[in-house]
Formats: structure tokens, sequence, C-alpha cells
């Protein structure tokens, strides 16, 4: 199969529905390589990135980040910001990718309340409010960069 589509735009694919085969075009679309997790962003206890692969097979949005986990006895923990869920907007800024997020937030002191909206696979929008902790909880941003992760605080 991947010989047959590789470098094209659409293939025709044989379909059987009950006892018959059909024959229609299906647009191809590159599938990225390994887990697809190559840069991560720890906030207030919250494992931020880029939705991977088997999320994005499920249906997630088409903005947001992905949160993949929380820290326990963090202020994400503590706030119950809920793993599976995407952050789409910060202190109402639409947040649309990684970058977007780390830019909302920068300017986030410690101790200051932040409005969060978040959305599920389902589309299920819900909005709450975390305290940040940066004394206990700082910020990092992890990288894979040229086989290896590497890691530096966000300010």
């Amino acid at each position: 199969v991947d010989a047959a589509a590789r470098g094209r735009a659409t293939v025709t694919a044989t379909l059987w529905r009950e006892g018959a085969a059909l024959e229609r075009v299906v647009a191809t679309e590159r599938v990225p390589v390994g887990a697809g997790t190559e840069r991560v962003v720890v906030w207030c206890g919250l494992l931020l990135q880029a939705p991977h692969r088997a999320v994005l097979e499920m249906g997630a949005p088409q903005t947001g980040v992905y949160c993949s986990y929380y820290l326990y006895g963090s202020p994400g923990h503590f706030y119950a910001i809920k793993a599976c869920r995407f952050v789409v907007e910060v202190d109402g800024k639409p947040v649309s990718d990684l970058d977007g997020f780390v830019a909302a937030v920068a300017s986030i002191g410690d101790g200051d309340a932040v409005r969060l909206k978040t959305s599920d696979l389902q589309g299920q929008v819900v909005a709450s409010t975390l305290k940040t902790d940066y004394r206990f909880w700082p910020s990092h941003e992890f990288a894979f960069v040229e086989n290896d992760w590497t890691v530096r605080p966000l300010s």
C-alpha cells in the first residue's frame, strides 16, 4: 500500500459492500514517523504537546494544545484540568499551537489566576480557573533535537 500511494495525492481503493466491489478515489495523507511527539511543555504540572498520531486518528480538534498528562499535586491536578483535553484559550486568547500557548502564558506571574478553556475529543468545552505556582511547579520545555531530548526552563 505504501509504495502504491507514495507521492500521490489520491489513490483508487476497492471497497467491498454487501458482496459488491466498489471503486472509490481516496485522498492520501502523510503519516508522521515514530510516536509523533517532538516537543513537550510542562506548565503548572500539565504536560502539553501537539496531538500525537493516536489522538489525531481519534478526531482531534483542529486547534489547541493537547494535555497528555498532569502531575499529581500540581496546580493542574488541584484545579481539575484533565488529561486528554485540548487547551483552546488562555485568559480569553485563542491558542492554536504550542508556540501560541507559550506566548499566552509568558506574561502570567506566579500566583496569578488564569482562565483556561479546554475541549475534549467530542468537542465539549469546559472553562476552568487555575492559580499558578511557579515556585514548586516551574515551566520547562522538552524538545527532541538530533536524536536526543533537551530541556530548557521557560521564564
